[in-house]
């Protein structure tokens, strides 16, 4: 059943590596997460785990679900001095 007020969430969980990593990020790497912009991943905490990625908006394209994915693992990349980020480590939630 369709719900409203949930949605989908297009990320990876935040090990405690990758933590200290986005603590020490890159210079000039930070608006990429902090400052909320349309381009800014977002940091999400359920229960005792993190997440970072993308909340998706209503009605997004099936078609685009592999460039948001390309997306997130780029932008992680980059922030965390570039890190490996398996293909596979990017996944869909719902929130």
């Amino acid at each position: 059943m369709f719900e409203p007020d949930r949605r989908l969430f297009v990320g990876m969980k935040l090990s405690s590596k990758l933590q200290r990593e986005f603590e020490s990020c890159s210079p000039g790497t930070e608006h990429y997460f902090k400052n909320g912009g349309p381009e800014a991943l977002e940091i999400v905490t359920e229960g005792e785990e993190k997440f970072i990625g993308r909340v998706l908006r209503d009605g997004f394209p099936a078609r685009d679900i592999e460039n948001v994915s390309r997306n997130v693992r780029s932008i992680v990349m980059l922030i965390t001095h570039g890190a490996q980020i398996d293909e596979d480590s990017i996944r869909i939630y719902g929130r």
